[in-house]
């Protein structure tokens, strides 16, 4: 609360604090280190890196090739931080993704990314070699992830009013403090995390991908980041990876919906 309150204050916003607290939601952001991967056990969050698999379970294939692997996230280790109780108590989430071609997820481009689910015992896991490397598929560098508490907010509030364009720019700005810090020297964060609000680039991801009727959840949102993951999404841009409320809580992972953003 110290740092919500300082942003309020940094911002001007301090009046606007009842209503911002209100319109707050909870998300799960995600702490990376850069480390070599024989130093990541087995079966812990990593973005990047090689995945931690039982036998049954292959690399994705999407068109001529496989997908890369993006990251796993072991969701007993994520659960402490699901303020909402939206997440499974345990299992392990993997994301695959064709970093080279970078689709937007159009329907044409179906494949071009995979959520897979392992809800079994990790002694079953075994750290995997890429099936394949080549100049375009290879596997990115590896950081090993914990998890802290996130706020975010959406960008139009529905209990959010503002006196003028300038207020409402301060809002914006204070929301990209909140949800894309900048570190101590002044590089900004990327915005790596789950559940909560998305931090939009072009169009609003949810009505993007689901009608007024449904209940959406991002489910995972990746940031470009070209300094430990050596990754860009188009320009600057972001996937985002949702599915709906009751997909989640069914672990209907072959339901979610993806699409990229960016500038």
């Amino acid at each position: 609360m110290t740092n919500l309150d300082h942003l309020l204050h940094k911002h001007e916003l301090y009046r606007k604090k009842p209503a911002i607290l209100s319109a707050l939601k909870h998300s799960i952001g995600m702490e990376k280190v850069k480390m070599d991967e024989e130093d990541i056990p087995v079966g812990s969050s990593k973005l990047g890196g090689l995945p931690d698999m039982p036998d049954s379970m292959e690399f994705p294939r999407y068109e001529n090739g496989h997908l890369s692997f993006l990251g796993q996230f072991n969701l007993k280790e994520a659960k402490p931080y699901d303020k909402d109780q939206l997440l499974p108590e345990n299992g392990i989430l993997y994301l695959f993704y064709d970093v080279y071609e970078q689709p937007w997820g159009f329907e044409e481009e179906e494949g071009g990314f995979k959520i897979l689910y392992y809800d079994g015992e990790i002694s079953q896991l075994k750290r995997r070699a890429y099936p394949e490397t080549t100049e375009d598929y290879f596997p990115l560098d590896a950081c090993k992830v914990s998890f802290n508490s996130l706020l975010t907010i959406s960008e139009h509030p529905d209990n959010l009013s503002f006196a003028g364009e300038e207020e409402e720019e301060r809002f914006w700005s204070f929301r990209q403090d909140l949800m894309q810090p900048e570190d101590e020297e002044g590089h900004i964060q990327p915005a790596h995390y789950m559940l909560g609000e998305p931090l939009n680039i072009q169009n609003n991801v949810f009505e993007d991908l689901y009608d007024k009727e449904g209940e959406p959840v991002l489910l995972l949102q990746i940031d470009s980041d070209e300094e430990d993951l050596g990754v860009m999404w188009g320009d600057s841009g972001i996937l985002y990876f949702c599915m709906e409320r009751k997909q989640l809580a069914n672990k209907q992972f072959d339901q979610v919906a993806f699409t990229l953003q960016c500038f």
